[in-house]
């Protein structure tokens, strides 16, 4: 992603996240995306190209007029709310630089959503679509033992330690410490966390990494720990595109949902584990979400399991009505 020239209303706004606010690359390209969104609706219903100076010209009456654009081309209240929270974010840069007196920004009612549930996939589903590999795969993988075992590894280490697609990619070979059976992972807002790794994805590894060694050689800390299949032609690090269509072509082999994507695997992880009765501030922890708000959605997705584990770990869960009379009865007040 190309900066954007010095003198566009939205170049110093993105530079103060990237340096000040340390914001991670998906986060600077969501931001940019849905500023340039406005400056082409304001572009196209004024004729004019958005400057700084026109800012202070900005009224809600002219955001009125861009949520009714969005609504028009259909998009996710999600997607709005988000477009306006960018505003937002901008015109509060504005301000502390002086360059706006308000924030209309702030006077604009988004769309309300719903409570949105993460759609896991059961064990048994994320079991099979973790050991099974796909015809392309097979297909396209003979020739390369190495990317095999990088993919099982990939598999295992999404679903056994519910790390995000660009946390996976981003990884170095100096942030796994497999005596200690964990990972160094950067997430969101450059936060660093650590997270377990399970005895299935240490074995994984390790197959992994003697195949990865026999291909490029000693590993350094600072090499990536999943690297494209064009390698060493292309020298990169392996594309979140890349495990998406892993996770594509194994799906649709077997006749799982379109919806089984690598972010449900990771909504699995945390599912599985508070329907095994895992702590809630755990979970929360090796997520990496900043609130525990985020986390606590989980608690939504099946009454029934954590009614089970409830059943199955409380001491009075079993007293049937009759001792809890005699138990009442015996009571002296």
């Amino acid at each position: 992603m190309e900066p954007l020239p010095s003198s566009h209303p939205f170049a110093d706004f993105l530079a103060s996240l990237e340096v000040e606010k340390r914001a991670a690359a998906n986060t600077l390209w969501a931001y940019r995306r849905d500023l340039l969104h406005f400056a082409q609706f304001w572009h196209q219903t004024t004729a004019q190209e958005l400057t700084i100076a026109l800012a202070a010209t900005i009224r809600p009456t002219h955001l009125r007029a861009y949520l009714g654009h969005c609504l028009r081309e259909k998009l996710s209240k999600p997607t709005m709310q988000r477009r306006i929270a960018a505003l937002r974010a901008w015109f509060v840069h504005l301000q502390r630089h002086g360059h706006v007196t308000h924030n209309p920004a702030k006077l604009i009612a988004t769309p309300k959503i719903g409570l949105r549930l993460p759609k896991a996939p059961s064990e048994e589903d994320t079991i099979r679509l973790i050991e099974t590999t796909s015809p392309y795969e097979r297909e396209h993988t003979a020739d390369h033992p190495w990317v095999i075992g990088r993919d099982a590894a990939i598999m295992e280490l999404l679903y056994g330690s519910g790390l995000r697609i660009g946390e996976l990619c981003g990884l170095d070979h100096g942030r796994l410490n497999l005596s200690l059976k964990e990972i160094r992972v950067i997430g969101k807002g450059n936060k660093e966390r650590i997270v377990p790794l399970s005895q299935a994805s240490i074995t994984t590894l390790q197959h992994y990494l003697q195949l990865l060694t026999a291909l490029v050689g000693p590993l350094h800390p600072d090499q990536p720990l999943f690297i494209g299949q064009k390698w060493p032609e292309q020298q990169r690090r392996l594309n979140p595109r890349q495990i998406q269509r892993l996770l594509q072509h194994r799906r649709r082999w077997l006749s799982l949902p379109e919806k089984t994507t690598p972010h449900a695997i990771r909504h699995a992880f945390a599912t599985h584990l508070l329907q095994a009765g895992a702590d809630l501030r755990a979970i929360q922890e090796m997520l990496g979400h900043s609130s525990l708000s985020t986390t606590q959605r989980y608690t939504h997705l099946d009454r029934a399991g954590l009614a089970r584990i409830y059943d199955a770990a409380h001491p009075r869960a079993h007293l049937d009505g009759a001792m809890t009379h005699q138990a009442f009865s015996s009571t002296t007040f």
